[in-house]
């Protein structure tokens, strides 16, 4: 069993590195013409699910200082994609949240990833394309389980 799956991992990875190493250039691009750089694009991602949250959550989140944060966070203010609002019970905390416009350019970075990976599955069948969501949800949902 171990041999055949190392066979099976091999196989994947190099799939999924030639896969990828096609794709990434794309979605930079893509994210380029947008004006959101992928760091930019991750920290929209983080908000959008959380709706708003401290920079000290986001500084975790990236596995960076706050002080990188408040940077990253003051660039993304001037496009005007987020707002810093004082906290309403303790003003001292400042909880950063995406603007209209935040939402609205994460929304257009979001399809346009989503035109080029419909590109790469449009090579697979119907019968392929249920099989490799079946796969990808589990895989989602065994790592969600690890710690």
């Amino acid at each position: 069993m171990m041999g055949e799956l190392s066979s099976y991992l091999d196989r994947i990875q190099s799939a999924f590195q030639i896969t990828l190493q096609k794709m990434q250039p794309k979605m930079i691009e893509s994210m380029n013409e947008k004006g959101v750089t992928p760091t930019q694009f991750y920290l929209l991602m983080y908000l959008c699910k959380k709706g708003s949250c401290k920079i000290s959550e986001l500084a975790e989140y990236m596995g960076v200082k706050p002080s990188a944060i408040s940077f990253m966070i003051d660039r993304l203010e001037q496009n005007n994609f987020v707002i810093r609002e004082h906290d309403k019970k303790d003003r001292r905390v400042v909880n950063i949240s995406l603007s209209p416009q935040g939402k609205e350019k994460l929304k257009g970075v979001l399809e346009d990833r989503k035109a080029i990976a419909e590109q790469f599955l449009s090579n697979l069948s119907q019968e392929e394309l249920a099989q490799f969501a079946l796969i990808a949800e589990k895989l989602a949902e065994a790592a969600t389980k690890e710690k």
